[in-house]
């Protein structure tokens, strides 16, 4: 027992269940709603478990409604048929009172009859008994081998391991495969986490698993769909006839990937309308080796009964949609692959980064020097207000209009000030440069760890599009624009014996652009030569190609990409720094060259308003909500995602076919190197210099062939001795 006393005015219950259901009446014409509203809430407290005693009292707090007062004296009848009372009733909440409270919602439900509230139904055994343990196994092999909808939940209960920042500690395992019962296994004696994940993968070539989140699982066993093959992608449907793992979480994802984030307690609420309480509600931050085993060993079997009862709802709704082959097929054996290279992780020198820094430091205090200098004073540069009137007050820059809270430094008002104010081009650097010391030169430290090592994250389940991301640290941030903000590259190193080979998609998106639109100049341009841009520009202006200036092809490159993303006129007008009708007519001269473009465009937005969602090419769906928002900016922004998510995703579902090919290719050839990094559109492999050519070939076929366009797919790829030597 949780020795929790619940405290309730019925009065008030009555009265906010008389207010959110539809008011009815008895066979004596009584109103009843807020009564039975309130009971049937009532009930619902109760059967959670969190309470062991109840007190309540019938204070008339307001006159909302006489109903309400009438309702209450009712409720006041009914109790006093359980026990007397003067003003207060106090309870135990067992299973007498809560008989009393059904019996009490039969007589006031007009059918007679009273809906199941739903709850945990299963009974919970734990063991570390050997035999027992070996008994249970069998009996999940019995009971699922061979039945493609039917599922044994598995559940591994961990802690933080003290000599890794992501490593595990396994305490035990919860299974569930029946309506029943769940188990919970402790990690004690002979029952190892070595004997767990054995079982675990036995158990795994003749069921099907089902848990949440399986990345982290994959420390303890490895499921023998991933150990016995070295076949990459496959548009096959075996997932049907034959065992596989599944991970609810994936699963939920996919079913809506609008939401920040999933956890299991939000699996159990929306899939079973069943509260699970988080974990740190029930244990704060402490260790679960430290928490009472019993409490443990229920929680545990809850998740594992959650996995159990959601799978085959899960599953069901993926069906429906059409994405059971892209869960198969490319989401779930990319959870593995993931897991693995957040395993090797990547070197990075502590010395080198600690040079980095030194080098940032000395760049951003002469940068501070000659702010001052061309300030006149010596002010916070981290500080809007005073920046603020530095800039628009006292050297007299043109501001924009002035708020509040004072004079806007936001970086876009500062890019169009700095090509004439130095000083504001100093300002910017100094920005950069402050944000490239604190997150990389001091932040990347901490999470090096004993092996020398950086393990980052990499998470399925956060962008909406399909694309992966990294956190922990977040190595796709890694800086790009400018020559130093590149540098930090060089703090990342191959073992001894290796080189970086680092592969990267040319133009991906608007590659596929070319073939989802089916314009067919742009195919062509993409068929004629290596530079888009330039052929581009010569359409679009009326130039011959080799006449085409830089600035054109600057232009013409904005373009390109930015229809990608559904820009308007006024953002490119933005991005060019010309006038916005300037902008409107470059963007009238390019859907002029490419009008299947423009074509392709109106049809996603109209068949995304239709269905509510769009679509990729592997049939990942991204719903968009905001096209049917009453707001003129949220359909906007709807509209600009239904043109760029087919695309977006398109790219992101064809990066994890790339990395599935290349991972089982590796494997199938049985090389030493390995696959550790994926930044957006590029990979990099850990390569023995012995095998740098074989690894480069498989890169670059692998990832040319990861999906057949009606245009190349082109891949540049690159070896060095660091990160930056290698990009």
């Amino acid at each position: 027992m949780s020795d929790k006393k619940l405290s309730i005015n019925i009065y008030n219950l009555i009265r906010d269940a008389f207010f959110a259901i539809p008011d009815f009446t008895d066979a004596q014409g009584r109103h009843i709603g807020g009564l039975y509203g309130a009971f049937f809430k009532l009930k619902s407290l109760l059967e959670s478990g969190d309470f062991d005693a109840a007190e309540f009292s019938f204070d008339l707090t307001d006159c909302a409604a006489l109903s309400v007062s009438e309702q209450t004296g009712r409720a006041k009848e009914l109790f006093l048929k359980y026990r007397d009372f003067v003003d207060v009733l106090n309870v135990t909440v067992d299973d007498d009172f809560k008989a009393f409270l059904t019996d009490a919602l039969m007589q006031l439900s007009p059918s007679g009859k009273v809906a199941e509230l739903p709850r945990f139904r299963h009974s919970l055994t734990v063991t570390s008994s050997l035999d027992e343990v070996e008994e249970i196994f069998t009996r999940a092999k019995e009971a699922c081998s061979g039945k493609t909808d039917r599922y044994a939940a598995f559940s591994f209960a961990t802690d933080p391991s003290e000599t890794s920042l992501k490593g595990k500690e396994c305490l035990g395992l919860s299974l569930c495969f029946e309506e029943e019962n769940a188990y919970y296994i402790p990690a004690e004696g002979f029952i190892t986490p070595e004997y767990l994940g054995e079982k675990l993968t036995d158990l795994s070539g003749c069921v099907n698993l089902a848990t949440f989140n399986i990345k982290e699982s994959y420390q303890f066993f490895t499921p023998k769909e991933i150990s016995e093959r070295d076949s990459g992608y496959e548009e096959t449907d075996s997932y049907m006839k034959e065992e596989r793992c599944f991970d609810v979480l994936l699963g939920a994802y996919l079913n809506n990937p609008l939401k920040n984030d999933y956890e299991i307690w939000d699996i159990s609420s929306e899939y079973l309308g069943i509260t699970l309480p988080k974990k740190s509600d029930v244990f704060g931050k402490g260790k679960l080796s430290e928490a009472e085993q019993a409490a443990v060993s229920d929680y545990m079997g809850k998740t594992s009964y959650i996995c159990f009862k959601t799978a085959p709802m899960i599953r069901n709704r993926l069906q429906k949609t059409g994405m059971e082959a892209l869960f198969y097929n490319i989401e779930m054996p990319l959870s593995y692959i993931l897991y693995a290279m957040e395993k090797e992780g990547i070197i990075a020198r502590k010395d080198a980064l600690k040079e980095y820094g030194d080098k940032l430091t000395g760049r951003i205090e002469e940068l501070e020097k000659s702010i001052y200098e061309a300030a006149g004073c010596e002010f916070n540069i981290n500080s809007p207000k005073q920046l603020g009137e530095i800039l628009f007050e006292k050297l007299g820059l043109p501001a924009e209009k002035k708020t509040k809270s004072g004079y806007s430094t936001a970086a876009d008002v500062l890019e169009k000030l700095a090509p004439e104010y130095p000083i504001v081009a100093d300002i910017l650097e100094y920005r950069g440069l402050a944000k490239l010391k604190s997150t990389y030169a001091d932040g990347l430290a901490a999470f090096i760890e004993k092996d020398e090592r950086i393990h980052t994250s990499f998470n399925q389940t956060i962008t909406a599009t399909g694309r992966i991301s990294s956190t922990e640290p977040n190595l796709q941030n890694i800086p790009m624009r400018t020559e130093l903000g590149r540098l930090i590259r060089k703090v990342f190193v191959p073992r001894e014996g290796c080189v970086f080979a680092d592969a990267d998609y040319s133009q991906i998106e608007l590659r596929i652009l070319a073939h989802m639109s089916e314009d067919e100049g742009l195919i062509s341009a993409y068929h004629e030569g290596d530079d888009i841009h330039r052929i581009t520009a010569s359409k679009v202006f009326h130039v011959p190609f080799e006449d085409v200036t830089p600035l054109q092809r600057r232009n013409a490159k904005a373009v390109n990409f930015g229809i990608v993303y559904g820009i308007s006129s006024f953002g490119l007008s933005q991005d060019l720094s010309i006038s916005v009708s300037e902008a409107k007519e470059y963007m009238e001269k390019y859907f002029e060259t490419y009008p299947g473009v423009r074509a392709y465009q109106s049809r996603v937005i109209q068949d995304a308003k239709n269905k509510g969602y769009s679509t990729t090419m592997f049939g990942r769906r991204r719903p968009i909500p905001e096209l049917k928002s009453s707001n003129f900016n949220l359909r906007q922004f709807g509209e600009r995602v239904a043109m760029n998510a087919p695309i977006q995703g398109t790219a992101a579902d064809i990066m994890k076919i790339a990395m599935i090919n290349v991972f089982f290719r590796i494997k199938r050839e049985n090389l030493r190197s390995r696959l550790i990094l994926q930044i957006h559109d590029e990979l990099v492999i850990e390569t023995y210099t012995d095998e740098e050519e074989k690894v480069r070939d498989i890169l670059v076929n692998e990832m040319e062939s990861a999906a057949a366009l009606s245009v190349p797919m082109e891949v540049d790829c690159h070896t060095g001795s660091d990160w930056y030597e290698a990009k």
